[in-house]
């Protein structure tokens, strides 16, 4: 059958070479067209081979993959579990020899004595001017004048503002007077109920001042002076040098504090720092951190024996 194939082949081609031109168009279409559902059959052939052992290879080689990643998430996953559990675990561990420890510190560390003095507050009631007037008259005393109960002379004669606490509270002359956490003034005389104070605005009033900074590592305290009223709505702070660094938005701090009261107590702002040629000191205003016009109650912060001290 070959044979006879490769003989039709070579007369196709010596019948070519000897026809004319346009016999050879014609044969030469005839056998293309012969030829043609051959060639494309072959052709369709190769691909769905090619196709099939792509699906077979490949196919088996991408399930494989995927089985392969599923086995090693859950290997992760196991993982994890099992460190979690691991540090959970420490944890515990270190938390147990942390608390083991402080009390084994805790148990042979020498108890800290008690401080001496400790701060108590006494709260107290500005008295309004015509309550404050019968006061003073003794209108509020005339039933007790009999029985020798008089009010402090000094604390009745004096016309600054009053205050309905006095001695049997525990007060005494010159104790800081506050409003919410700022100093207002200070008390003047103190009767056995009732007791003066001056605001800080008063030129009558003259404490202890030190100039602060507030910065990013908190407060850094300055140069001592004297806060002065200055008789309407602010203070005066004196003898600060010129050398000294000082500006706008300095606070102002008391420089002195109650027995066992460790917070600083607050006064105000610089709102004005004035330096005149030559001056060898600044001239500094201070607001007050509240209007002490307006306080209607108030707190005294008195130094007390502790009791714990007393007890043993």
């Amino acid at each position: 059958m070959s044979k006879l194939i490769t003989t039709l082949c070579l007369l196709a081609a010596i019948g070519l070479g000897f026809a004319p031109p346009n016999v050879q168009s014609w044969l030469r279409a005839a056998i293309r067209d012969g030829f043609l559902p051959g060639v494309t059959l072959v052709a369709a052939t190769q691909q769905s081979v090619a196709r099939q052992l792509q699906q077979r290879f490949v196919g088996d080689d991408e399930r494989q993959l995927a089985e392969q990643i599923a086995t090693l998430k859950s290997e992760l996953d196991s993982l994890e579990q099992s460190l979690r559990r691991e540090q959970l675990a420490r944890r515990e561990t270190r938390e147990q020899k942390f608390l083991a420890l402080q009390r084994h510190d805790e148990e042979r560390r020498p108890l800290d004595p008690p401080p001496l003095i400790v701060p108590q507050v006494v709260e107290a009631n500005v008295l309004g001017d015509e309550l404050a007037a019968s006061w003073r008259r003794g209108k509020l005393l005339d039933r007790g004048k009999s029985n020798g109960v008089v009010e402090a002379s000094l604390v009745l004669e004096a016309s600054a503002k009053l205050l309905d606490q006095g001695e049997d509270s525990g007060l005494a002359a010159d104790l800081p007077v506050f409003a919410g956490s700022c100093i207002v003034g200070k008390l003047q005389h103190v009767g056995h109920w009732s007791s003066t104070w001056v605001p800080l605005t008063d030129k009558r009033f003259a404490g202890r001042a030190r100039l602060a900074r507030v910065t990013k590592e908190g407060l850094i305290f300055g140069s001592d002076g004297v806060l002065i009223g200055n008789g309407k709505d602010a203070c005066r702070l004196t003898k600060i040098r010129a050398t000294e660094p000082v500006s706008e938005g300095d606070e102002v701090f008391a420089l002195e504090t109650p027995g066992g009261f460790e917070t600083p107590l607050f006064y105000g702002t610089v709102t004005r720092a004035e330096l005149v040629d030559g001056a060898t000191h600044w001239d500094l205003e201070v607001r007050p951190a509240i209007d002490p016009q307006s306080a209607r109650s108030v707190r005294i912060v008195r130094p007390m024996v502790n009791p714990k001290r007393l007890a043993n």
